[in-house]
């Protein structure tokens, strides 16, 4: 249905991600902003966790080789169909011979382009999502490259869901500046009052050495104790203190397992939005319950094609 004539950097297929093989030393994965993701599949009527394209970066060019609709959701890359300007966050009508480009968005770092039903690619323990570091799902387990056709895994063409967009409620989730939410612990015991005092009141920055591993972010070091800890299981979320103190929250192609104290762990519903961010923004954080972490997911998802 799509071929690829121009990958941009570091493009790949995801999906909702492989879960119950971190003990295996195989991560979850998948797609870094699930939220975008859910919200380019629901455009289409698809499944939540449908396979689409990640978009990392500019550059992307893709042709319809048939006529077809497709969704891109996320960071509000500057599209063009055929040279003409496209809306993002909406259902686009391609016809065949097409070619949609994807330029560099006004904020943002990923979007998800999806088709009818996700792409055709091979499940590998149960995950169409693109595991890169192991070589394995998406597409030959790498990103795309120019000349790459892929497939939906429906024929059908849904012209009724062309023109479709997501509410202004969508956009307005990204442009908050609310404090990201984090539940304490696991390792409380590495960390003092002042410590706790000290991550809450600092304003940290996003470091240009963040990617699909993990948020590195720039601030006032926070003091943990030097005591030695037994590598254990981790999730992404988590966030690590290293020996220097400077925070990594973990994202979607984590380490199944870890030896840095967890200081907190971001909530789901706010693990869009730190996604999203770019070199030097501002993140700051606040503490929360778990019944409000749930409540903040629920309202989250209304949000897809609300």
């Amino acid at each position: 249905m799509l071929q690829i004539l121009e990958p941009g950097i570091l493009t790949t297929i995801q999906d909702c991600g492989r879960n119950g093989y971190q003990q295996f030393g195989v991560t979850r994965g998948g797609a870094m902003d699930v939220l975008a993701l859910r919200a380019a599949n629901a455009l289409l009527g698809n499944e939540a966790g449908d396979a689409a394209i990640e978009i990392a970066s500019s550059g992307l060019r893709a042709r319809a080789l048939e006529k077809c609709v497709v969704a891109v959701a996320g960071a509000p890359y500057a599209l063009c169909v055929h040279e003409r300007i496209a809306p993002c966050n909406a259902a686009l009508f391609l016809r065949a011979g097409e070619v949609l480009a994807c330029d560099a968005p006004a904020w943002g770092r990923y979007a998800y382009l999806a088709v009818h039903g996700g792409f055709d690619v091979p499940r590998v323990l149960g995950s169409r999502a693109t595991a890169r570091r192991d070589g394995f799902g998406g597409f030959n387990g790498r990103a795309l490259q120019a000349g790459d056709v892929l497939r939906a895994t429906r024929d059908a063409c849904p012209m009724e869901r062309a023109g479709k967009m997501l509410s202004e409620k969508f956009a307005r989730y990204y442009s908050s500046d609310a404090p990201l939410r984090v539940i304490w612990g696991p390792h409380a015991e590495f960390f003092d009052d002042a410590a706790r005092e000290e991550f809450l009141r600092g304003e940290y920055h996003i470091s240009d050495l963040s990617d699909r591993m993990g948020t590195r972010l720039k601030g006032a070091a926070i003091p943990r104790k030097e005591d030695e800890l037994l590598s254990c299981g981790v999730t992404r979320g988590a966030i690590q203190i290293p020996p220097d103190g400077q925070p990594i929250v973990l994202q979607a192609d984590h380490q199944t397992a870890g030896g840095y104290p967890i200081l907190a762990t971001v909530i789901r519903a706010d693990i869009p939005r730190l996604a999203q961010k770019r070199a030097d923004e501002l993140v700051i954080f606040e503490p929360t319950t778990m019944d409000a972490a749930r409540e903040a997911w629920r309202e989250l998802v209304e949000l897809e094609c609300g």
